[in-house]
């Protein structure tokens, strides 16, 4: 119904973020590491905001609540299926593409 990326929700801030005064200078990566509860709220907003677009999609397309509130909630647990048969194509073609190490 719609694309979508899925990325790591724990990637952090734009690299514009991750300069200045603000930056970590331990470990040596020069990111800032945000609280534990504020890294954990992102994949819940991202979540709400995915359910949101698929709900208001399906409502322009149907007109029909009913209809929009269950393809929203569908949607996202067959893209999560769809996403991870994806994942685990993409893996097996990468080790397929690795010759053997040499010993």
């Amino acid at each position: 119904m719609h694309a979508h990326v899925h990325s790591n929700s724990g990637a952090g801030d734009a690299p514009a973020d991750r300069t200045g005064s603000n930056a970590s200078t331990s470990g040596g990566s020069g990111r800032r590491r945000l609280p534990f509860r504020v890294t954990a709220l992102k994949p819940v907003t991202y979540s709400i905001m995915h359910l949101s677009v698929a709900i208001a999609v399906a409502y322009a397309l149907t007109r029909d609540w009913r209809i929009a509130l269950g393809v929203g909630v569908i949607e996202p647990m067959v893209q999560t299926v769809a996403y991870m048969l994806h994942e685990k194509a993409w893996s097996a073609g990468k080790r397929k593409d690795v010759p053997p190490p040499t010993p």
